[in-house]
Formats: C-alpha cells, sequence, structure tokens
C-alpha cells in the first residue's frame, strides 16, 4: 500500500496525541519524525504518567513505548482501555515477544510496530490509524447531525400534536391530556354556528381565514384570564380554566362576556365582511367533563339558546343507555322467535265477533311475559329494527288465514308500503293463496310521515285486485286529511281510541265522533270505534250508528283464536 504524504500531512495537522515513551534519546529521535505530521503532541515519560495525562485531556490517538517502568505499556492501555475503549492506539517494542502480540490483540491495538523504526512500515501504519480516525470523526458528526434532526423533527412533531396547524391554538391532544389531570375542570365549548355555510358560501380558503381571525378574537377576549383555548375540530373551541376553585358567579360573568364578544362577530377576509354567531356548552362537573360540556351544547343548538350550563336534567345518555338495552332485548326477542302474534276481536252492533286485529307483542326471556309495543316500538324505529318485527307478524298473520276461516287486520305503516321487497313478498304470498286475500284486511296508520299520496294510492290499488280490503287507522287525531280519505277510497275507517273513550264526558269528543261516523256513511266507508272499555261508552256508539266496534269491554287480545 503506497501513502499519500500529502493527504497523510493534511489530515494528522489536527490530531491530539499521547507519546509514552521512557527513553530520552528514543523519544528525541522519534519525536522528530512526529514533528513532521503533528501539532499537538504530549508526551508522558512512563505507564503511570500515560495514565494521569490521558485523564486530563481528550486525545486522539496513542503511540506508546512497551516497556516502561512504573506501568509498562500493556498495563498502561488495561487502564486506559476502562476508561475509552476506542481511540486508536499504536504500540512500539523492541522485542518481538508472542505474548506481547497476543496482549496487544485483546487490547485492540491497532498496530504493534518494532524498534528501530523501518520509516515506511511506521508511515503506513499510521496512514492506516489516522484514516481510521477521520472515518471515526465523520461518523460522529453524522451521528451529531442525525441526532440534530431527529430532536428537531421530534419536536416539529411535539408541536403539531400539541398545537393546531391552522390556529396555533392548543390541539385537541393537548385538550383531553389536560383535562385528565384536573379535578374539577370548567369546560366552555364553543361552536360556530353553520360554518359548513361560510365554506360552502366563500370558499374553504376563506373558510381557514376565519377560523383564524375567530381563533385570535378568542385569544384576545381572554388574554387576562387564566385559561387555556383550544380548537378542537373544524369549527369547535374549547375553553379550560385551569385554576382550582368552586363555581362562582364569576362562571357566569365570564360566560356572559364572551359571548358578547364573539357574537355576531365581524369578520373581513378578502373584501368579504362575514358574520360569526356561535353556541356554547359549559360544564363544571368532576367526572367526564367534555361529554357533559358536549351535551349543553347540543342542547342549546336543539333549543336554540346562545349557551347552556350543563345538568343531569338535560343529559340523554341515560336515555340512550335505556334505548341501547332495548334495542338488544328486541334483537334478542328476533333470534329466540319471541316477537308474538295476538288477535283482538271486533265486533258487531249484536256483539259478535266479526273478525280480528292482529296486534304485536314482545314476549320477555324471564318471565315470558307479553310486552305491548309502548314499550319498545319506538327503540325498533330509532333502531331500524321495525321492519324485521313488522314483517313476522304480517306473515304471522296470513299464515294463520291460509290455515283457518279467519278475518284479520294487519297493520301497515308508510314505511312498510315504500318497502318494495317487503310488498312483493306479500303479492307472491296472495298470488299463491288467492283464498286469503278477501279475509283480509290491511289498516293503513293516518300519519304526518305519508309523503306521497300516489305511493299510497298505487299501494291500495295492487293489493285490492287480491281482494285485500283496507282500513285507515286511528282517525280523528293530529292529522285528518278528508281530501286523502276521498283519494284512496278506504273500506273502513277506525276512530282513534282517545276520542272514543271519552264521548261520555267530552261534549267535543262526541261531537267529533258523530261528525266522523255521518261523514264515512255518506261516502259508503263502515266505521270501527277502538277503545271501548265500557256498556255506557258500546251503547253511545251504537246510537251514533257505529259498524263495528274494539276494545277490552268485549275481549283482551287473545294469542289464540279457533
Amino acid at each position: 500500500m503506497s501513502v499519500d504524504m500529502k493527504e497523510l500531512t493534511i489530515k494528522s495537522q489536527g490530531l491530539k496525541l499521547l507519546y509514552v515513551e521512557d527513553d530520552k534519546n528514543a523519544r528525541e529521535t522519534t519525536l522528530k519524525l512526529f514533528d513532521n505530521f503533528f501539532k499537538d503532541i504530549t508526551i508522558a515519560v512512563d505507564g503511570q504518567d500515560g495514565v494521569d495525562k490521558f485523564k486530563t485531556k481528550e486525545f486522539d490517538l496513542i503511540i506508546s513505548d512497551i516497556s516502561m517502568p512504573n506501568l509498562n505499556g500493556m498495563e498502561m492501555l488495561e487502564v486506559i482501555r476502562k476508561e475509552n475503549s476506542t481511540i486508536p492506539i499504536l504500540m512500539l517494542s523492541a522485542y518481538n515477544d508472542i505474548e506481547y502480540f497476543m496482549q496487544a490483540l485483546e487490547l485492540d491495538v491497532d498496530g504493534y510496530i518494532l524498534k528501530p523504526l523501518v520509516h515506511d512500515q511506521f508511515l503506513k501504519a499510521l496512514f492506516k490509524i489516522v484514516q481510521k480516525i477521520n472515518f471515526m470523526s465523520l461518523n460522529k458528526n453524522y451521528q451529531k447531525q442525525l441526532e440534530y434532526e431527529v430532536k428537531n423533527r421530534n419536536e416539529e412533531i411535539e408541536h403539531k400534536l400539541h398545537f393546531d396547524y391552522l390556529t396555533n391554538l392548543l390541539s385537541r391532544y393537548s385538550f383531553f391530556m389536560n383535562v385528565a389531570e384536573l379535578n374539577y375542570p370548567i369546560i366552555i365549548l364553543i361552536d360556530i354556528d353553520k360554518f359548513k355555510v361560510i365554506n360552502e358560501v366563500y370558499g374553504s380558503k376563506i373558510g381557514s381565514e376565519v377560523l383564524k381571525k375567530f381563533a385570535q378574537n378568542l385569544s384576545f377576549t381572554l388574554k387576562d384570564e387564566s385559561l387555556n383555548i383550544y380548537r378542537l375540530s373544524a369549527d369547535e373551541f374549547a375553553i379550560v380554566d385551569t385554576t382550582k376553585h368552586d363555581k362562582t358567579e364569576n362562571d357566569e360573568t365570564l360566560i356572559d362576556k364572551l359571548f358578547k364578544k364573539l357574537n355576531n362577530l365581524k369578520i373581513e377576509v378578502d373584501n368579504n365582511k362575514i358574520t360569526v354567531d356561535i353556541t356554547m356548552g359549559i360544564s363544571t362537573v368532576e367526572k367526564d367533563g367534555y361529554e357533559s360540556a358536549k351535551i349543553a351544547l347540543d342542547y342549546a343548538k336543539k333549543h336554540k339558546k346562545p349557551y347552556v350550563m350543563y345538568s343531569s336534567e338535560i343529559d340523554y345518555r341515560k336515555e340512550s343507555s335505556l334505548t341501547l338495552k332495548c334495542r338488544d332485548d328486541i334483537i334478542s326477542a328476533i333470534d329466540d322467535k319471541r316477537v308474538i302474534a295476538v288477535y283482538q276481536p271486533i265486533v258487531n252492533k249484536q256483539g259478535k265477533t266479526v273478525k280480528h286485529e292482529t296486534l304485536m307483542r314482545l314476549q320477555e326471556k324471564s318471565t315470558l311475559k307479553l310486552l305491548y309495543p309502548l314499550h319498545f316500538l319506538d327503540v325498533a324505529i330509532k333502531t331500524r329494527l321495525y321492519e324485521n318485527l313488522s314483517s313476522t307478524i304480517i306473515f304471522r298473520a296470513l299464515e294463520l288465514l291460509k290455515n283457518s276461516d279467519n278475518t284479520l287486520s294487519v297493520n301497515f305503516t308508510y314505511s312498510d308500503i315504500k318497502n318494495t321487497l317487503f310488498t312483493k313478498k306479500i303479492e307472491g304470498f296472495l298470488d299463491l293463496n288467492k283464498e286469503v286475500g278477501p279475509r283480509t284486511i290491511f289498516e293503513i296508520t293516518e300519519s304526518e310521515s305519508i309523503e306521497n299520496y300516489d305511493e299510497v294510492k298505487s299501494f291500495i290499488k295492487r293489493f285490492r285486485e287480491y281482494g285485500v280490503e283496507f282500513a285507515i287507522d286511528d282517525f280523528g287525531t293530529g292529522f285528518s286529511n278528508f281530501g286523502y280519505i276521498l283519494e284512496i277510497e278506504p273500506d273502513y275507517l277506525k276512530i282513534d281510541g282517545s276520542l272514543v273513550k271519552d264521548i261520555d264526558t267530552d261534549v267535543r269528543a262526541y261531537t267529533l265522533v258523530e261528525a266522523i261516523v255521518q261523514f264515512s256513511h255518506k261516502l259508503g266507508i263502515k266505521v270501527i270505534a277502538e277503545y271501548v272499555h265500557s256498556a255506557v261508552i258500546f251503547n253511545m256508539l251504537k246510537e251514533l250508528d257505529v259498524d263495528e266496534y274494539q276494545g277490552f269491554y268485549f275481549s283482551e287480545p287473545l294469542e289464540q283464536i279457533g
């Protein structure tokens, strides 16, 4: 290997050398050679002196004799290696001793050269060591640069984690971290009303500027307060009072101040003057502060209030929990086939049963008690389980009609009518069992949810072809569209029970029932009265010429009919 003397000289100039040699003549001779390469040379006269000098200064290279008083070279290196395991070491020895050579290997010596020094041999060894030192220096610098970049990157990530990129307010992550550390946090949630509309009208770029300026106004308004401000989502901000104090009138003052300063705020962006309105929800509870503030905010938005303080009276979580439990109970009943059809008799003026209405019940798993729809129907509709329940009951009734001579009515909602797959399935059944249609009555519940009368009329027309008759259920309260009745021409009107039950004490109810009966008969429509609960009511209805009657006075719903 040839030695590039220029490169060796340049790279060795800045290195700090510890030279250990006890022989003065050898030391002076060798130093003349070292002076050509090193500017910073520290001399030690024996092994112990070498150790002492090593501890006072940072060196890049050690060149040492082996045979010396106090500590020999190998003993010295054992001590030094405990302090620094990587410093390059070149050993000089007048003895070609295999034991020294093996010790040098164990101590990870970089070179072992015999005295007297052979010039070329020494330069080659020195050149290799200088290259190693240079590589170690580059690697060390790279490591430092890498550590610096990693540190900066970590700081950048940490900043992004704790601060919102758009407004530079504290972030959602910081909010939940900080709130978790407080016992009684006072949390104020602020929602920009209809921010989506601002984005749609002016564009997302201007929308972002609105958020930034709103955040600046929020920070300015609270600059003298001991409060943390956060941006939680696109248009939702939070304020947390980090001081430990009981709820006082100061909280009310702060909230009032915030609303007056920030509501109806005029923000100008690119010559667009945009008005920002806000709604606030506030919580001072010990646990679940954010959830409680969110409930208060939702309540305020729903009831169009500027701000609302959380209280247990507005907490819908208990209701939601009950809804989920009821939903699970309904699913369990469906899976266990505990959806039960019961049949309530409908009688004529002589009290004789002429047909039955098919009604829905759920059977409790533990007690086998039958639950009325008021216990589960609303939840079934909300959780989209009603279709399954309705389908079960309707086909239970159709199967009974297929295997008996009874006449049954079944309830249909507008959602049932819109379910084309379901209605086609019923058509298929009636097509295969043609004797069933003429003994079937579909009771359509009168409701404001009916959006398209043409759909209802088309449904009625289709099923009349199978001999099915139609009744309008719950007629006479809430929504009563007489024009709609004329259009669909039902076979029956069922007067709502809330009118029937009070006709003996409520003149207005009596008058309305009387009018419905007369109106229906003029159109050739039969009238059925529900909720007949006494002989007095039955006799009064007969005097009004009601055609058929249904209620507990005659019979409760039956689980089985002949």
